[in-house]
């Protein structure tokens, strides 16, 4: 069965707002995230980050449940609005074939009361099938019979704003789409609220009755913020909103979320692979690396001690204005068969320092504990 990573709290700890506990999302035979846990707080910016197809988007993608998990659990606000039934379902195939071989052995031993022992294990076997059978009944069961009013506090703004707006809708249909599928019926009320929402992000009420078409990148990264917005979220999953803008236009929707974060108290996800940004505006990040989380600390912490080798080669690709500087930056490649030797120990999600969590073997511990302390 999936191991319980250290660094998940509580479900119903009131400062933590969503908790992803050993998230697996499989397509076929690709692990697009695997085993993944982490938790976020009530008002904090959460980093997740990664090269491209590590599976950061894919993360908040099946938090949101755009995706069926595979395995793992999402909770939201204490409540489990994500389950998924592969390790319960591998752990009973994994007990059967554990059984046969330790039957087939007591056959083969001498042992007196082997009839007794093999009896006992059926036993065993028996209720543990049926441990793991009602936990995939209750999986089954939280997913059919989710809150939706519940997952409607969660929101995403998506990484193209041209292809998630509808071209065919005026941006006033587009923003107040989950408004009418909630069923409010009063179009006064809904043109208000969408006039209101179109000013907090920085545009004007005369752009309520125009369509995608017509505005640049960074006004459609604003319409698709305010769609958002208007369901009055809890959690905005916000998944590389700036990679496909111009810098200076980044920086500003950049400093759009953050006054929204201020004003109107919301937790954010941000999605993103450029590290440069996420510690700008991120309280602690997750680094992702082939679907697993390899690393993860305050935004501070990460940059002041970046520990496992993936986490020290994304940083050092980070250009900075400085000639002399990028004359000599010396870029670091992160090589797993070179940088690890998992032959003998096999890593796990450890917290090496208070709050700094590394995907690391035993010896890989000790040596970035000593780096930390030195």
């Amino acid at each position: 069965m999936a191991e319980n990573n250290k660094q998940t709290v509580n479900a119903n700890d009131d400062n933590v707002l969503l908790r992803v506990e050993n998230l697996s999302q499989h397509f076929g035979e690709l692990k697009a995230v695997d085993n993944v846990s982490f938790d976020i707080k009530k008002g904090e910016v959460f980093g997740l980050v990664g090269e491209s197809g590590c599976g950061k988007t894919t993360t908040g993608r099946s938090i949101i449940k755009l995706y069926n998990i595979t395995s793992g659990s999402i909770y939201f606000k204490g409540q489990r609005i994500g389950a998924g039934t592969l390790s319960y379902k591998n752990a009973i195939k994994n007990a059967n074939e554990n059984f046969k071989k330790e039957v087939d052995e007591l056959k083969k031993s001498s042992a007196s009361d082997k009839s007794e022992q093999i009896a006992k294990k059926k036993a065993d076997l028996k209720k543990f099938v049926a441990e793991q059978k009602a936990l995939i009944a209750s999986a089954k069961n939280d997913n059919k019979n989710v809150d939706r009013d519940l997952i409607t506090r969660i929101q995403m703004i998506f990484q193209d704003p041209i292809a998630s707006l509808d071209p065919r809708m005026t941006v006033r249909e587009i923003i107040s789409e989950g408004l009418v599928i909630k069923g409010m019926k009063d179009k006064a009320k809904i043109d208000e609220m969408v006039y209101e929402v179109l000013e907090t992000v920085g545009l004007v009420r005369d752009h309520a009755g125009r369509y995608p078409h017509e505005f640049s990148g960074g006004q459609r990264q604003r319409i698709g913020v305010a769609r958002a917005v208007i369901m009055k979220p809890e959690l905005i999953i916000a998944d590389e909103p700036v990679s496909a803008l111009d810098v200076s236009i980044q920086a500003q929707v950049i400093n759009l979320l953050n006054d929204l974060r201020r004003e109107l108290g919301i937790t954010i996800l941000f999605v993103a692979h450029d590290l440069s940004v996420v510690k700008y505006f991120s309280d602690r990040i997750g680094v992702m690396y082939f679907g697993k989380m390899v690393e993860l600390a305050d935004a501070d912490e990460l940059f002041k001690h970046p520990l496992h080798p993936y986490t020290r080669s994304l940083l050092s690709a980070i250009p900075l204005p400085d000639p002399d500087y990028e004359k000599n930056r010396q870029r670091i490649t992160y090589v797993p068969l070179r940088d690890h030797d998992y032959s003998v120990e096999q890593p796990s999600f450890r917290e090496v320092s208070p709050g700094h969590f590394v995907l690391c073997s035993d010896s890989e511990e000790k040596k970035y504990k000593e780096i930390i302390e030195g």
